[in-house]
């Protein structure tokens, strides 16, 4: 993260709470925010919110700065802005899950769902390096069998990105083992097709093989029906 200066983004009330966020003044933000518009966007789109989190990580994620982006969500900052850059799918996907977690605190759903494509969070914590913001959104009592638009499931998702530690964290913490997609795409389906394509040396051919044993240890009839 690089140090922003909150007069190149901020004017007026705004600029008074970016002052105060960037001071790390918690108390001060708590009573700005309320009287403060939070969700019309600054200079490069940048919000109020987006500015406490870089500030956070900037910090290196002190307690204090953690609860300003929590106080921001409470009094009314907006985590998935419509047709914007949205704070929590950005954190969804981030290796550590401190910021969804302030986010959630401030009163953002685990099952929220992007206003742009009505994809639950919880697909966007596929793509993190780890399962920390998956197992933070489980935690606090996501669907782990919430249908995005393509009527998907995250264990589908987890499979199709190779995300194979997601796949399997879904499949310990209660995900249908064998969901269907729109198009009638059955996922026991897709993993067998692909250990008959994948190189039995590769270490792909060896994660579908242990989805499967998984899978089957849950009920999954193997081989599926064609």
């Amino acid at each position: 993260m690089k140090k922003i200066e909150p007069e190149d983004y901020f004017t007026g009330q705004q600029l008074v709470l970016a002052k105060a966020i960037e001071a790390g003044d918690l108390e001060r933000v708590k009573q700005l925010a309320p009287e403060t518009d939070l969700n019309t966007p600054g200079e490069q789109d940048l919000t109020p919110l987006f500015f406490a989190l870089n500030e956070a990580m900037y910090n290196d994620n002190p307690a204090n700065r953690l609860e300003i982006i929590t106080a921001l969500v409470r009094a009314g900052a907006d985590p998935l802005p419509k047709g914007r850059d949205k704070p929590a799918l950005w954190m969804a996907k981030g290796d550590k899950d401190i910021w969804l977690k302030a986010m959630l605190d401030g009163g953002l759903s685990p099952d929220a769902r992007d206003k742009d494509n009505d994809d639950p969070i919880i697909y966007e914590t596929i793509y993190a390096k780890t399962t920390d913001t998956l197992a933070l959104l489980v935690a606090r009592g996501a669907d782990v069998d919430a249908r995005d638009s393509l009527g998907q499931t995250p264990l589908m998702a987890a499979f199709f990105s190779n995300s194979f530690e997601h796949a399997n964290y879904l499949l310990d913490h209660g995900a249908d083992p064998n969901p269907v997609n729109k198009k009638g795409w059955i996922l026991a389906s897709l993993v067998q097709d692909e250990i008959k394509d994948s190189r039995p040396e590769t270490e792909y051919h060896q994660n579908c093989l242990r989805l499967r044993d998984k899978m089957i240890a849950l009920g999954v009839k193997w081989p599926p029906e064609a």
